[in-house]
C-alpha cells in the first residue's frame, strides 16, 4: 500500500493576480484542493511539500491534509496529489492539485510498474528487455492503493513475454487495462545491414532534367527565326537567266564568221 504523507496547508481567500508570486517569494507554494463540488486555494510550505515528495515513484501519491483557516480553525481532509508542477531551472515544486477522496469510495490511478530481477535471455541469451508499459490503471480504496506494482522477469527468455493478465496484483486492487497487453518482453536486437557498392549503384536513380517553362517554346522560335534567316537569304541572291549564255555565243559566232560576197 502507498505510504500517506502528512501535510499541512493553511487556506487562503486571495487568488490570482501577483499573490502566487509572492508566496513563492515566501518559501511557501500555492495550491488548489478540488473535490466536493468546490475547490479550495492553499498555500504549503514548500521545504515540507518537497522532502514529502521526494523519493515518490509517481504522482499519485495519498496525504492527509491538515488544513487551517484565517480564524484558526483546522480541518484533516484525505486528497490525492493529482500534478506537481515544477521549475525547470531552479527545480523547485511551483504549484500543486490536490484531488480529495473518500475512505468508502473506489478510486482509479495510474500506477507506476517495476521489473524485479534480470530475465535470462538479456543475461545468456544476449536479449533486450522492452518496457511496454510503464504504468497500470488500477481501481481501489484509497487504503489499498499501491506506490508501484512489482513485476518478477528473471524467467523470460529471448521471444517472451509478460501480459497484463499475468501480473499478480495487491489484495483489493483491480487492473483496467486490456488483459492481452504486453508489460515486459524480451527481445533480440536488430542489425541493420550496409547496402553493397553494387547494390547502391544499381539502385541510384537516374537524373533527368526536365525542361524548364518557356525552354520548348524558345526552342521553336529558334528554329522559326533560322527559316526566317535562311528564307531572306534566298531572297536576296541573283536568279541566273537561262537566256543570256545563248546569247552571247550567238553574238560571239556572228563576229568570227566572215562575211559572204
Amino acid at each position: 500500500m502507498a505510504k500517506r504523507l502528512g501535510i499541512k496547508a493553511k487556506l487562503r481567500s486571495e487568488i490570482g493576480g501577483r499573490r502566487p508570486h509572492r508566496i513563492r517569494a515566501g518559501g511557501r507554494v500555492p495550491a488548489i484542493l478540488y473535490g466536493g463540488g468546490k475547490a479550495e486555494a492553499l498555500e504549503l510550505n514548500g521545504r515540507e511539500i518537497a522532502e514529502a515528495l521526494h523519493g515518490a515513484s509517481s504522482d499519485s501519491v495519498l496525504v492527509d491534509l491538515t488544513v487551517e483557516a484565517e480564524g484558526g480553525a483546522v480541518t484533516k481532509k484525505m486528497a490525492l496529489i493529482r500534478e506537481v508542477q515544477h521549475d525547470p531551472l531552479k527545480d523547485t515544486i511551483e504549484h500543486v492539485d490536490f484531488h480529495q477522496v473518500e475512505e468508502n469510495k473506489k478510486l482509479r490511478v495510474d500506477v507506476p510498474v517495476h521489473e524485479l530481477g534480470e530475465a535470462v535471455g538479456v543475461r545468456t541469451g544476449g536479449g533486450i528487455l522492452d518496457h511496454a508499459l510503464r504504468t497500470l490503471r488500477v481501481e481501489c480504496l484509497p487504503k489499498d492503493l499501491p506506490d508501484r506494482i512489482d513485476v518478477d522477469v528473471s524467467a523470460l527468455e529471448v521471444g517472451q513475454s509478460i501480459h497484463v493478465s499475468e501480473v499478480k496484483l495487491p489484495a483489493g486492487v483491480t487492473v483496467l487495462n486490456a488483459k492481452e497487453l504486453p508489460v515486459f518482453m524480451v527481445l533480440l536486437p536488430t542489425v541493420e545491414e550496409e547496402p553493397t557498392a553494387e547494390a547502391g549503384a544499381a539502385t541510384e536513380p537516374e537524373v533527368i532534367r526536365e525542361k524548364k517553362e518557356g525552354e520548348e517554346g524558345e526552342a521553336t522560335g529558334d528554329k522559326k527565326e533560322a527559316g526566317k534567316v535562311e528564307a531572306k537569304a534566298g531572297k536576296t541572291e541573283p536568279k541566273k537567266d537561262a537566256k543570256e549564255p545563248a546569247k552571247a555565243e550567238a553574238k560571239e559566232g556572228a563576229k568570227k564568221e566572215p562575211a559572204k560576197k
